[in-house]
């Protein structure tokens, strides 16, 4: 008698390692891909800081040549006072008169910014600026002294002009300073 082939055969024995591979490589796709979604996340956060800080330097760079023009038209001249962010230099002590910590003094009481217009990039705060009145100086090459030359140069009025803004969001501050004469 010959066996009549069975319809549903035996099962093999299989103990599922196709299930378990697949997962395992799921998993490890899956962490790729959260993995370059956080590179991703912090590329754009470390551009967003960039361009803030871009936005405080120019704020800071318009506010110290709008105080430099200043200086030269005359709107800066009562440094004597050492108040409303013009110093003068105090030679006795042999450092500046500056506050240690001018960031505290009042906004209104340091010289307005006057320049271009800067509300296109809406920074977090108005620029400030502190401008210091340095001893006089002899140009380059003359002197001041009356023993040396015939005529002497009269010496050159100096000022350190310092500048801070903050960028767009409030997170960076950019301090520059420059001398003036």
């Amino acid at each position: 008698m010959k066996k009549r082939p069975e319809a549903f055969p035996l099962r093999s024995r299989q103990s599922g390692i196709v299930l378990f591979v697949a997962l395992i490589l799921l998993l490890i796709l899956s962490l790729i891909g959260v993995t370059a979604a956080r590179m991703e996340t912090v590329e754009e956060r470390m551009a967003r800081n960039d361009d803030n800080h871009q936005i405080g330097t120019e704020a800071a760079e318009a506010a110290l040549r709008a105080a430099e023009g200043g200086i030269l038209s005359g709107i800066y001249s009562n440094f004597s006072a050492n108040a409303n962010g013009l110093y003068t230099f105090n030679t006795s002590a042999g450092n500046s008169s500056v506050p240690a910590n001018w960031s505290t003094t009042a906004g209104a009481a340091l010289p307005a910014y006057s320049g271009p217009s800067l509300s296109a990039v809406q920074l977090a705060q108005a620029p400030q600026t502190v401008i210091e009145s340095l001893p006089a100086v002899a140009v380059p090459g003359e002197s001041i002294s009356s023993q040396q030359y015939a005529s002497p140069t009269p010496p050159v009025t100096v000022y350190r002009v310092t500048a801070s803004a903050v960028g767009a969001d409030g997170t960076s501050t950019t301090t520059l300073q420059s001398i003036f004469r």
